[in-house]
């Protein structure tokens, strides 16, 4: 047991610093807007330079519009957001902002298409406690970093598009994860049969929990393919042939986490965990390092409006971080993955993320052992 932890850890590290190494060294037919160019945008202070900047980011992300008048708008939204980014850029130290494909939209605009999440439901099996012990001193036994792409329990990161399906990437990653651990076969499962089978899900506009998507998983005696019941972006009604195409099973599912990053580090030192998150401006922009925005404080407490699955966590060099995928595309973030600072003995946690999580069970205990 102690050789394996001891190869979890370096495999972390590992990895954690190749995809540092990647941001600074990818290669891009627009090397100004590569990840380690983020810290040369305030060089660009003209208006001409902006709009340069814009051309580029257009061609990039293949952004084309209507008119010159929507062209214009949309330029004068990416100009204040740049102007953000390259502000908080010289504000912050552990982490760093960038241009990405949201970068010609509001934040409300954005948060409108990207954000579909409801408030999670606290149900009955909810872990209340709140404890703030030390992570170790609470679940002793969980080693002190652990990576769950590293056991091939996370499939390649996808991407919702302009739809607020979150719920659904969250229910599929960790249903595909503890099916991995309890089986040995990672299957990439059906976002798409949630979103038109599930009957309490509100569509891409209002989006749904992953705790319904358990339980419709578990209901249905399990779940397709992504191949097989394929993402169309959009609501749709239930093909009910698709729907008996089962590739993956739970047994059932457990709300582990209000106010604990105890209880939600217990779990991940597990299974991949649904969490939910509240998404900042600065969140949608995140694009490396550790992320912190601790210090922005809603008057609602555990306010979510996003969710995701935390794969892991790890430290470096006195930091703790969560490793959290999203559901954005390999375009956002560090490869579509963002890290989130923990241990600040902060109850709801960074973005949140302490307050509301769920994972499935799949009739046995999962650990590091059953794994590999």
């Amino acid at each position: 047991m102690t050789s394996l932890i001891s190869k979890s850890i370096f495999l972390l590290v590992f990895l954690f610093f190749s995809n540092i190494c990647l941001s600074f060294s990818i290669s891009s037919d627009y090397p100004i807007l590569s990840d380690d160019n983020v810290d040369k945008f305030d060089k660009f202070t003209s208006e001409e330079d902006i709009r340069e900047l814009f051309r580029m980011w257009q061609k990039k992300y293949e952004r084309e519009y209507g008119s010159r008048d929507e062209k214009e708008n949309r330029f004068q939204i990416f100009k204040s957001n740049f102007k953000y980014i390259v502000e908080k850029n010289a504000k912050t130290t552990s982490y760093r902002l960038g241009l990405n494909q949201f970068s010609d939209l509001t934040f409300e605009e954005f948060s409108k298409t990207y954000l579909g999440h409801q408030q999670p439901i606290i149900e009955d099996n909810i872990d209340n406690d709140g404890n703030m012990e030390s992570n170790n001193d609470f679940c002793p036994d969980a080693p002190p970093s652990i990576d769950w792409r590293v056991f091939g329990a996370v499939t390649p990161v996808k991407n919702q598009g302009k739809c607020g399906s979150c719920w659904a990437f969250s229910t599929t990653g960790a249903t595909e994860g503890i099916y991995k651990i309890a089986t040995g076969n990672l299957v990439s499962v059906s976002e798409q049969q949630l979103m038109s089978c599930e009957p309490y899900n509100l569509g891409c506009e209002k989006g749904g929990w992953y705790t319904r998507g358990f339980e419709y998983v578990v209901q249905n005696g399990g779940i397709a393919t992504e191949k097989d019941y394929p993402y169309t972006e959009k609501d749709g009604s239930c093909d009910h042939e698709k729907e008996k195409l089962i590739a993956a099973t739970i047994d059932g599912y457990v709300n582990k986490t209000y106010r604990s990053e105890s209880a939600l580090f217990c779990a991940a030192a597990k299974q991949p965990v649904s969490i939910s998150v509240n998404v900042t401006r600065d969140f949608s922009y995140y694009q490396q390092g550790i992320f912190d925005d601790s210090i922005i404080r809603e008057e609602r407490p555990c306010k979510v409006n996003h969710a995701l699955l935390l794969v892991g966590y790890g430290s470096i060099f006195g930091q703790h971080y969560w490793i959290v995928k999203n559901s954005w595309g390999y375009t956002w973030g560090q490869d579509g993955y963002i890290f989130i600072r923990r241990n600040l003995n902060v109850p709801d946690g960074v973005s949140n993320i302490n307050c509301f999580a769920a994972y499935p069970t799949k009739g046995f205990e999962p650990s590091l052992d059953s794994a590999i």
